[in-house]
């Protein structure tokens, strides 16, 4: 079994992917799969072309990419004990698998240390552990908390962090509108509001007990994105999770959050 399996993926960054490839090819005891995720640059044939030593994972028939199924069928065709995910746009040390080597331990994942907000993206994690979790939440839509989301789950499931030096890592610049191309929210901001209100909420599900299965969180993410969203402004919003018998009554039990409107900040006389 090889000892890592570093997994990238990609829709519409062939340009980075040329650069990225070649140093996660090189490393140490590493296969690579790269996942092309209905990709329109074709980077599965460009890697089978430059890069054959690579696999290539395709998914067709995505014209959004959700980036937590990407990786998750990056992690299905791994065979590496120790996964290492990271983004398209991420270059790595020549020497990346051989540091963090030695820093690997059951039960624990790594972290890049400093963790820029370029490289949220990045984990070494073991196979096992990935697996227990149920891997990356494929509610999540378009852009972020879909890595802080994995992270909280492994670390409520009794596994603890370690870092890495994150000078290991380096993030190419990009566009803005490189993020968000192929998102059904093209405003940032907005996306991030439903993504962090939907991962709390399943947070708090989880250290209440509550573990929903796929279909059930993506209606509880449809629930968020539509109070997000709403025209009229933030509303309410009840998340039911439980339904017990007492006393011959039907007792159900909700969470509640009230949804407003941030105050606009003060500024000084």
């Amino acid at each position: 079994m090889t000892r890592f399996t570093a997994i990238t993926t990609c829709k519409g960054r062939l340009e980075h992917i040329r650069q990225t490839l070649p140093a996660l090819c090189a490393q140490a005891d590493c296969e690579v799969v790269v996942v092309d995720y209905d990709c329109p640059d074709g980077v599965g044939a460009w890697v089978r072309s430059a890069q054959p030593d690579a696999w290539v994972v395709r998914a067709s028939d995505r014209p959004l990419f959700n980036i937590s199924e990407a990786r998750n069928l990056g992690a299905a065709a791994a065979s590496g004990e120790w996964l290492i995910f990271l983004d398209a746009d991420v270059l790595v040390s020549p020497t990346l698998t051989e540091q963090i080597a030695p820093l690997l331990s059951p039960g624990v994942f790594l972290l890049p240390d400093p963790r820029t907000d370029e490289l949220w993206g990045a984990l070494v994690v073991s196979r096992a552990d990935f697996e227990a979790v149920g891997g990356y939440d494929e509610a999540f839509e378009g852009w972020g908390s879909e890595d802080l989301d994995m992270t909280t789950r492994l670390w409520l499931a009794g596994r603890s962090v370690a870092a890495f030096p994150g000078e290991l890592l380096t993030s190419l610049p990009h566009g803005e509108d490189e993020r968000t191309r192929f998102h059904a929210i093209g405003d940032r901001g907005l996306n991030v509001g439903v993504n962090s209100l939907y991962r709390a909420i399943k947070t708090d599900l989880l250290k209440l007990g509550a573990e929903l299965d796929l279909a059930a969180r993506r209606r509880l993410y449809d629930d968020v994105r539509r109070a997000i969203t709403a025209p009229g402004g933030p509303t309410t919003l009840r998340v039911g999770f439980r339904q017990t018998e007492h006393g011959g009554r039907s007792v159900s039990t909700s969470l509640t959050y009230e949804l407003k409107a941030a105050a606009p900040p003060t500024t000084p006389d």
